[in-house]
């Protein structure tokens, strides 16, 4: 089966392309020595003109991973989640593509302040019009190996003797094993057409996330809890750091909870268990 994936060169697409090495894979990406895929992999230059890579690689699948969290250059939240979204969703239902699988995020609404957020509905809203098969699944806080959490942590311990977070800010923390397997039933057919809250079994504050993944990260470091209006007027500021330690975008975020609704099935559903998101690796 010919499977095209965007977005692959990422620590979730890295994961996913493990559970599809018996399949001809089509990985197209700007930076090829990013993408671990199998070998025989097709590896085209990604373009812009997303239809006519699909017209040229007629995939029976799609995989939408592409995804930024933060905005550069012309590389906007509406360009990469919407847009893109939607050039491949246009080549899918031209050439016979027969399932479409897109990365949400929880959270996703077209009323929501985060511009984040909003393009990935309005990517979601698109798919679902587009009379396709399709599966949207949406994580939460995605823990594991090659996590971008965990190497800004490293970086930002090199000089912060402690890790002040917003404490009423809040999230239900997802494996990434149980993600990529989930991704990989609804490539291989063993999943229903709809759409699925990808996330752990407990909610947990940011204060209690940041406190495990120092530890998974074997940093020692005390983590302070503060409310999240706190870091609102600190926004300017962290603005001019290089890697800034929050933007608004993060921020507005934050807003409400990184939690599942309870309104679609979840990981439990899929594969029958919930691997603890800080589990293997714990202190490594």
């Amino acid at each position: 089966m010919r499977i095209l994936v965007t977005g692959a060169g990422g620590f979730v697409g890295t994961a996913i392309l493990k559970r599809l090495s018996a399949h001809d894979l089509v990985l197209p990406s700007r930076r090829r020595q990013n993408i671990a895929g199998p070998a025989g992999q097709i590896a085209p230059e990604f373009t812009e003109d997303l239809e006519a890579l699909v017209a040229g690689h007629r995939p029976e699948i799609i995989i939408n991973l592409l995804g930024i969290l933060n905005e550069s250059g012309g590389e906007t939240f509406e360009k990469v989640h919407f847009e893109y979204t939607r050039r491949l969703v246009d080549g899918a239902g031209k050439y016979g593509v027969r399932r479409f699988i897109q990365m949400s995020a929880l959270g996703a609404s077209a009323a929501s302040p985060s511009r984040y957020l909003s393009s990935k509905a309005r990517a979601e809203e698109y798919l679902q019009n587009s009379g396709l098969d399709h599966v949207i699944f949406r994580p939460s806080l995605i823990i594991g190996p090659g996590q971008k959490m965990f190497s800004d942590l490293r970086k930002l311990a090199a000089y912060s003797p402690f890790f002040p977070v917003p404490s009423d800010a809040l999230a239900t923390p997802v494996g990434l094993e149980d993600v990529a397997d989930c991704f990989a039933s609804a490539a291989l057919g063993g999943l229903g057409e709809g759409i699925y809250e990808l996330a752990g079994t407990e909610e947990m504050s940011f204060k209690d996330i940041f406190r495990l993944a120092l530890e998974y990260c074997g940093i020692n470091r005390p983590v302070l809890g503060l409310p999240r209006i706190f870091f609102y007027p600190l926004l300017p500021l962290f603005s001019l750091f290089p890697q800034p330690p929050m933007t608004r975008e993060q921020y507005l975020m934050l807003a409400g909870p990184n939690s599942p609704s309870g309104r679609y099935p979840g990981v439990k559903e899929i594969l029958g268990g919930i691997r603890d998101a800080f589990g293997p690796g714990r202190g490594g």
